[in-house]
């Protein structure tokens, strides 16, 4: 009853105060001026705008009602219309790489469902396991990528890509993908190897310091554009000028876009000349690549290897854009996911000595230099000790959906929260995995410590522990990401007895399009 009082006070109110401003402006106005016709035409909209959004919310809170929906907390804005004291606080934590505990303290302040205000829009956020599971999983047509989890991705990896498409666009980009990364593909190791051999060429003498974090995006673009186009940028041995600026444009690509997401819709179209000649040359080393294979194939060359990513995508005769936009969407996916996670495996083990030479009595028990993925598979600390890396810092560490109707959520309504809760139409939803992964309900007092031993007990986990999503969008390239950093880990280990740290500073996230480490991951080793 409190918000049909307010419309019908406030439609009243906004009546009279049109009536005075009429005749303020125009009826006793004895010098009336375009400007007097102009102020009154947007006062008018103002107070047509505010009395449908107080009409909404009534109607909004009656079906609520209806569904047996409970209220939702709200964060305590200083302002209440733009919500900029918000959005300054989380400009702040951004620039400074602590936005992951900015909503770790806001969790802590609301309640794990709360709506807070982004620039006018109000956006719900929540850390409430049942609601991430209902978005990704039984009403995900519900929940399309859109507003700014589409934004940031649309200009680099284009409308068609698997990580901005929705709808029957999202199924064809899914099962063309699909098939790339069944068991047969991702069991041969011999894609990666060269390159590890090359990144553990790459690591300076004993004792000398250096940033692991550096040596493994360049790793991981040599492998993946290996695995991808059939051409590796080698940037481990000699890259090629031309893949030196791939990269350049690369990165910048992709940080640029993910801040411009952050601006909202129409600051996100402003003009950016850099940023366009960036995306357009990226584009145009991956469509010389994919030229070369379709040539190739006509001719009928043979590959050195009997598996490479671009030929299966050539089989179905797609459009050149279309197969661009795909190899750069698996490329994002293959180059800084998995290079993120092995760096975060290595920060965590340079300052865990112990877990170290565990880990180690377990590598140096196999027989083989070279084990094969079942081998990998059979390692149980090894697979502990990288989920919990992935536990504590996940490359995609929050996500968003966007309700493209009005639709109901099981948690974050009524004081406890145990109520569902009715979402508007248009209403983005973020959640945050690295507060998810971080739970002392579901991990236990310790959970924001590195301790593998945890994934050995009776721990178990659905969508509490969700490195690589979950649902119909679970990440397809999910076992072929494990699999890398599995035989990294192997491969490093048989080589260096240990990993040093050689920073003190605090734990930080850099957000772009996936999270990284600001400032590296220093680190010195002894070899073996």
């Amino acid at each position: 009853m409190k918000s049909l009082a307010a419309a019908v006070f406030n439609v009243a109110f906004s009546a009279w105060g049109l009536q005075q401003a009429y005749c303020w402006f125009i009826a006793d106005n004895s010098h009336v001026t375009i400007s007097c016709y102009l102020l009154l035409a947007g006062l008018a909209a103002l107070a047509i705008q505010i009395n449908l959004s107080l009409i909404n919310n009534y109607r909004m809170q009656s079906r609520a009602r209806a569904l047996g929906c409970g209220d939702v907390a709200v964060y305590p804005h200083k302002d209440p219309i733009l919500g900029l004291d918000a959005f300054v606080e989380a400009i702040r934590a951004f620039n400074s790489h602590k936005l992951l505990d900015l909503y770790t303290r806001r969790f802590a302040l609301c309640g794990p469902t709360y709506y807070t205000i982004a620039l006018g829009k109000w956006m719900l956020m929540t850390d409430e396991v049942e609601n991430v599971k209902t978005i990704m999983g039984p009403k995900m047509e519900d929940w399309p990528i859109d507003g700014p989890r589409r934004l940031a991705p649309l200009l680099v990896l284009g409308p068609n890509s698997i990580f901005a498409s929705n709808g029957d666009a999202w199924h064809r980009a899914r099962a063309m993908l699909k098939p790339s990364f069944v068991r047969d593909q991702v069991a041969d190791l011999r894609c990666f190897d060269r390159h590890i051999r090359n990144m553990l060429a790459a690591i300076p003498e004993d004792g000398i310091t250096f940033d692991i974090q550096e040596i493994l995006l360049d790793m991981t673009m040599d492998s993946s554009t290996d695995f991808l186009l059939g051409y590796s940028t080698n940037l481990l041995t000699k890259a090629s000028p031309e893949a030196q600026e791939f990269v350049k444009n690369f990165e910048y690509a992709s940080r640029e876009s993910a801040m411009k997401s952050r601006l909202g819709t129409i600051l996100h179209h402003l003009p950016h000349r850099e940023l366009d000649e960036a995306i357009r040359g990226l584009r145009e080393y991956v469509r010389f690549y994919l030229k070369r294979a379709i040539a190739e194939s006509k001719k009928g060359g043979a590959r050195d290897r009997n598996y490479v990513f671009l030929d299966e995508l050539l089989k179905s005769n797609p459009p050149e854009d279309y197969t661009i936009d795909q190899i750069l969407s698996i490329l994002i996916a293959g180059r800084d996911t998995t290079a993120t996670a092995m760096t975060a495996a290595f920060y965590f083990l340079a300052r865990n000595p112990v877990v170290v030479e565990k880990l180690r009595e377990e590598i140096n028990s196999a027989g083989d230099d070279s084990p094969t993925w079942e081998q990998l598979k059979r390692m149980k600390y090894l697979n502990s000790v990288i989920k919990e890396a992935l536990r504590l810092f996940t490359p995609v560490a929050t996500n968003s959906r966007t309700a493209n109707k009005d639709t109901v959520l099981p948690r974050g309504g009524g004081k406890d929260g145990k109520q569902p809760i009715l979402v508007p139409k248009g209403v983005s939803v973020r959640w945050s995995v690295h507060s998810l992964h971080r739970s002392k309900a579901v991990y236990g007092p310790d959970a924001d410590e590195f301790r593998p031993e945890r994934w050995d007990s009776d721990l178990r986990v659905s969508w509490e522990y969700i490195p690589f999503g979950g649902g119909p969008r679970i990440c397809p390239g999910q076992q072929f990401a494990l699999t890398q950093i599995a035989y990294a880990l192997f491969k490093f280990f048989r080589t260096f007895r240990s990993v040093e740290a050689r920073d003190s500073g605090p734990f930080l996230a850099q957000a772009s399009l996936t999270f990284s480490f600001p400032h590296g991951c220093l680190v010195s080793v002894t070899r073996a």
